[in-house]
């Protein structure tokens, strides 16, 4: 049997093979590892094993990126989970919390995460090489459909009203310099007229018109070629909004969260977010953090996301706040087991971070998972049969798991 990884690097012999070859260096009778890890899908999911006895699996794509370290530097594995069930944040002791805390306490060798890199965590752990990254985003319940009685404002924004009717004086203008005024008629009922037959031209109602000069005939003509068009599009446009009731989507920032009073926000406890915005001194994410002050924040674990998905965000003011692609899950799920799509992730997308693996603190294991993971992510950046950019947030980690046993063959050869 492998003996734990502490007690095979008393050995020197295998310290210098780690630090002189981090890339090639296997355990030549292999080694033992405890790794830490959090249920936290689509990255990894943590179940307990048939038979129960308290034995834990992983699976998902970074339970396949620990079975390619563990087949390329030859260790074993068990499974642990921290008891709070979190990343980890740093407590007023000076301790830490959750899997960060069992790493820099050394109960563990390795934690699986994926970890955001910041400031606090790098002082007592190692990151590997960051193979995902992702933001944040805000997830929340659509309205239902109704029919907006000012729908008919929506098919062109604010700009291009005024610039309706800044082109609409224009035209007038230029026909009252450019045209003759009829003698029995005064300036202002002269440009009265003008402004009431172009706005005519706007609506398309009959009109008639006396001009004495080509110029006039080119104003005029040009306004209502521009008119016509302009009526074209938004005509088609409103009819298209009048077929389909409109969905409300009100909450689409932090800044819309944050001014609905009647809003509760989800979130996981002791994450990268929670430890960062807590120390914003002003702006969008401070005021987030600030809820948590008046009672308008939850935290909870990634498991009961999908529960609360479907209970809280769905009939109460509810939102949950996550990385991205987990949201995407979220609504992909439910969508599959209802055929219904309910719910939106906000436009805004913020706080976006670089994932990572992390060890103890010196440990030469972790440049060495580093050096694998880096080489393995070019060889399927300039090998892959799909192009460098399909490699996006979440098909480095895909990738690194579909070729590992390319990788592995490739680095033996």
């Amino acid at each position: 049997m492998a003996q734990p990884l502490r007690k095979v690097l008393e050995d020197p012999d295998v310290v210098r093979g780690l630090q002189e070859n981090p890339g090639t260096y296997r355990f030549k009778n292999g080694a033992f590892l405890e790794v830490s890890a959090v249920h936290w899908p689509p990255h990894i999911v943590v179940e307990e094993a048939v038979g129960g006895g308290g034995e834990l699996t992983v699976g998902g794509p970074m339970a396949d990126l620990l079975t390619t370290l563990a087949d390329s530097l030859n260790f074993t594995y068990k499974i642990v989970q921290p008891g709070d069930r979190a990343w980890g944040a740093k407590l007023p002791n000076g301790t830490w919390s959750g899997m960060v805390g069992q790493v820099s306490r050394q109960e563990v060798d390795i934690a699986l995460g994926p970890f955001g890199i910041s400031e606090a965590r790098f002082k007592v752990v190692d990151y590997t090489r960051a193979f995902y990254y992702d933001d944040r985003s805000i997830l929340a319940i659509k309205g239902l459909p109704e029919v907006d009685p000012w729908g008919f404002m929506y098919p062109f924004t604010p700009l291009v009203w005024a610039a309706l009717v800044a082109a609409l004086l224009v035209a007038c203008l230029a026909v009252v310099v450019l045209g003759s005024r009829p003698k029995t008629w005064t300036h202002l009922s002269w440009a009265s007229q003008l402004l009431l037959l172009h706005v005519r031209i706007v609506l398309h109602q009959d009109l008639s018109m006396k001009t004495s000069s080509g110029r006039e005939r080119l104003v005029v003509g040009g306004w209502m070629v521009v008119a016509m068009m302009l009526m074209w599009s938004y005509r088609g446009t409103l009819i298209s909004l009048l077929a389909v009731r409109h969905v409300p989507q009100p909450l689409q920032s932090i800044r819309d969260v944050v001014d609905d009073s009647t809003v509760t926000v989800i979130t996981i406890p002791d994450t990268i977010l929670t430890d960062i915005i807590s120390k914003i001194k002003s702006g969008d994410l401070k005021d987030l953090n600030d809820l948590k002050y008046v009672g308008r924040v939850l935290y909870q674990l990634a498991k009961d996301n999908p529960q609360s998905m479907n209970t809280l965000v769905r009939h109460q003011r509810h939102v949950i706040i996550g990385p991205t692609l987990s949201s995407d899950l979220l609504i992909a799920n439910l969508f599959a087991k209802t055929g219904k799509c309910d719910f939106y992730k906000a436009r805004q997308t913020f706080f976006t971070t670089h994932h990572c693996m992390i060890g103890q603190k010196g440990n030469p294991i972790v440049p060495a998972m580093s050096h694998r993971v880096h080489w393995c992510y070019w060889q399927l950046v300039f090998f892959s049969p799909s192009p460098p950019s399909a490699l996006n947030s979440f098909s480095p980690t895909t990738f690194l798991c579909n070729f590992h046993q390319k990788c592995l063959v490739s680095e033996r050869s």
